[in-house]
């Protein structure tokens, strides 16, 4: 029979980050990962706290102990003479310039690719102000011709009412003759 405590939510995520000695961002992915169970209470992320401490008792710690350091140290040998100085110098100074080689090839890549997309955006860029100008002037050009075929339906109506004047003005005369018949 497993007996099983209710879990109580009542610690921040910043307490939680402090116990933990991680910051609030880590305790997040902590979060989200499902390392460590939480609740929203009244829109604040709790934590349970034997939780958080239990984590706190079985979490390793990537620092380095000193004693590991020193161990590395004393298991080092010096070199005795000038000689191995002399080498071990000339192949730092060896991997300093193999290292030197793959940043320079790495950098001088890196400037080929930034100049070929450099090139292809001043491309696409003169494309678009060509683009541009071709519907600056499309635009204008369309409502000149609205207006063109406005004025066009204008002369032909002001041709149909000087006609139809003209015709009236040459039947005046009949009407006045005939009233007078």
């Amino acid at each position: 029979m497993s007996t099983t405590t209710a879990k109580t939510f009542d610690l921040s995520r910043k307490d939680a980050s402090e116990i933990l000695k991680v910051s609030t961002r880590t305790l997040d992915r902590y979060i989200k990962s499902k390392k460590v169970s939480s609740k929203s209470i009244a829109g604040r992320i709790m934590l349970d706290r034997e939780e958080i401490t239990s984590k706190k008792k079985t979490r390793k710690h990537r620092k380095v102990k000193k004693s590991q350091v020193q161990s590395q140290v004393k298991s080092t040998p010096l070199p005795e003479t000038k000689k191995e100085v002399f080498e071990i110098n000339a192949a730092l100074d060896q991997a300093a310039k193999a290292e030197e080689k793959v940043y320079k090839k790495l950098y001088d890549e890196m400037k080929v690719e930034v100049r070929t997309f450099q090139q292809r955006l001043e491309g696409a860029n003169y494309r678009v102000g060509q683009l541009e100008s071709e519907v600056k002037a499309s635009v204008p050009l369309l409502d000149h011709q609205k207006v063109l075929t406005a004025a066009k339906k204008e002369k032909h109506n002001n041709k149909v009412l000087y006609i139809l004047l003209g015709v009236i003005l040459l039947l005046q005369p009949l009407w006045l003759l005939l009233a007078y018949l």
